[in-house]
């Protein structure tokens, strides 16, 4: 059994309790799980009112308000309730159940959503887990405890005896402390974890002052306990970094792309981690009009992604029908949510992901009267923006409202140009983008792009990447077979950032004389890379194969153990 925790999970667009590509992987990750039975369990925390509610202003200025959602509409509360001390008093945690179902209906992986919002606990305690990622401090914290010691702890209550306890993200590495104060061997609890690290970031890393970790964990365990997990000589003794908790007590630490490997253990100095380049679930990300496709022309292609491969023989007119319904359906979307007047036959650019400052969402607006040149001498674009900006991160929000004003700018000197924004981007907003358009953009700083998932997504539905190369794209790219590239191809070593200056030059040389080009004037061309995106990466990237990695390259070493070790502990 594997246990797996994570601090945002998408298992559904009506479930508001991710906020970007962590919550979507959690969520693919499991659909997976289900797929090829691997016995798993999921720990999350539910988030009673969301992340972000997203409007825009008459000025372009975001406006933030909670999600409302009816938790047991699509949850089966479980009734069960556990008290962990926390800050010198008890907390009761119950979870709800959802169940993740295989595609084929015949296996199911559970998922628990813990909260403290109980009749049991104070007001204030109550709203602990409202609203995702908007509480810092000492409200974070309490979050987090409670995901990785109150998940350990429900857990048991609810009889699992997982084997391995895969951390995903440092958010639930307070689970240690749980194995620790059982267990007792700090060798034998660290070959029970594994640590994915997402974030190539140190300054995103969660940090607490030490004092308060003590006192939150003071009723729960000794101290020595927690000494023993912590070992100060790597950190400050007045801060406690968790994702140097997680990783100084995992037996296999591993990042989400080859890249991401290279960056991180140059973060993690002296530690040697492996890499799993993410995926997506393929069955859940194909539009209907291209699984009816690949259901004709790849039979099997939902149990076995790898028949993708022959997407590349699949008819032009087949292919390119799949296309336009997508397409149809796309432009009929935004014209009912915005007044851009889109039309299928221009060329659709999409930048939807969440909106921060190292993603550069902006980037292709960063010189409007140059884009509208090109398309003035080429041919229509139309570009689709969406995503959320954290309500605290005054960056993200000025991203917002300059593409906004770049749009109002543009609309008032030609027509070749169209730009729309879509509020409240979703997983059903995404399924319904990545198919539709003609190019997938994707231009964050280099190396900051850990993996990115997106592009795989778009890619198949054959939609060609343009994208740094970063993450998994530096793994995938064939230039102008599969898509095309922005910037450099550096070294797999290289850490040095890319420059805005240069990556939107490449990008605005390639669009005016490669992509155009092809889209307008040679679409049988076009139409070979549209099927190369697919067979050429969709048999790898997805979590099917990612899921398969993590079962042998990871969890085996831990289960072996577990097994020759569990009349020791009573753990397995």
């Amino acid at each position: 059994m594997i246990a797996y925790f994570v601090m945002e999970c998408a298992v559904d667009s009506r479930i508001p309790t991710y906020s970007g590509g962590l919550g979507i992987l959690a969520g693919d990750t499991l659909q997976s799980f289900a797929d090829l039975e691997v016995p798993a369990v999921g720990i999350t925390l539910l988030w009673k009112n969301g992340f972000t509610n997203q409007k825009l202003s008459n000025d372009g200025t975001q406006l933030d308000s909670p999600q409302d959602w009816d938790i047991e509409k699509y949850m089966q509360p479980t009734n069960i309730k556990i008290k962990i001390p926390l800050g010198g008093k008890d907390v009761t945690i119950t979870a709800f159940k959802y169940v993740v179902e295989s595609i084929k209906g015949d296996n199911e992986i559970d998922v628990y959503f813990l909260t403290p919002d109980t009749p049991e606990n104070d007001p204030e305690t109550r709203k602990i887990c409202d609203r995702l990622y908007i509480e810092g401090g000492l409200t974070r914290l309490k979050q987090e405890i409670i995901l990785g010691i109150g998940g350990y702890e429900m857990l048991k209550k609810l009889n699992y005896r997982p084997f391995i306890y895969h951390i995903n993200e440092s958010h639930s590495a307070f689970l240690i402390a749980g194995l620790m104060k059982d267990i007792g061997d700090l060798n034998r609890v660290k070959s029970r974890v594994v640590f994915t690290t997402h974030t190539p970031i140190p300054a995103a890393f969660d940090k607490f002052e030490m004092k308060d970790v003590k006192d939150m964990l003071s009723g729960y365990c000794e101290e020595k306990v927690f000494n023993d997990i912590y070992r100060e000589d790597l950190e400050e003794k007045d801060e406690l970094n968790l994702s140097w908790l997680a990783i100084k007590n995992a037996k296999n630490v591993v990042a989400v792309s080859r890249k991401h490997k290279f960056v991180s253990q140059h973060i993690f100095e002296g530690y040697k981690l492996k890499y799993v380049t993410n995926g997506v679930h393929h069955v859940k990300w194909a539009s209907p009009h291209h699984k009816m496709l690949y259901a004709k022309y790849t039979a099997g292609w939902e149990e076995d992604p790898d028949l993708l491969r022959g997407a590349s023989c699949i008819p032009d007119g087949d292919f390119v029908q799949a296309h336009i319904l997508c397409k149809e359906t796309l432009i009929e979307m935004i014209n009912s949510e915005t007044d851009s007047s889109f039309v299928t036959s221009d060329f659709t650019i999409a930048m939807a992901k969440r909106i921060t400052h190292y993603k550069r969402n902006n980037l292709i607006l960063s010189n409007p009267d140059k884009l509208i040149d090109i398309a003035e001498k080429k041919g229509a674009i139309q570009i689709i923006f969406a995503g959320k900006a954290h309500p605290a991160d005054t960056d993200g929000l000025s991203i917002v409202k300059s593409i906004y004003d770049a749009s109002r700018y543009i609309s008032s000197k030609t027509k070749k140009v169209k730009i729309a924004f879509l509020e409240n981007y979703n997983i059903h907003k995404a399924n319904i983008i990545l198919s539709g358009v003609d190019l997938w953009l994707n231009n964050p700083t280099r190396p900051l792009e850990a993996s990115g998932t997106s592009g795989m997504k778009a890619s198949l539905n054959g939609v060609p990447n343009f994208s740094v190369l970063d993450g998994w794209w530096l793994e995938a790219c064939m230039e102008g077979i599969n898509g095309w590239s922005i910037g450099p191809r550096t070294a797999w070593t290289d850490l040095s950032y890319s420059d805005d200056m240069h990556d939107l030059n490449d990008m605005y040389g390639k669009l005016e004389f490669n992509i155009l080009d092809l889209y307008y004037k040679n679409y049988s061309d076009y139409i070979k890379i549209m099927k190369m995106a697919v067979s050429s990466i969709a048999p790898h990237f997805n979590t099917h194969r990612m899921v398969s990695e993590y079962v042998t390259d990871l969890y085996l070493t831990g289960i072996i153990m577990c097994y020759l070790e569990k009349e020791k502990d009573g753990i397995c």
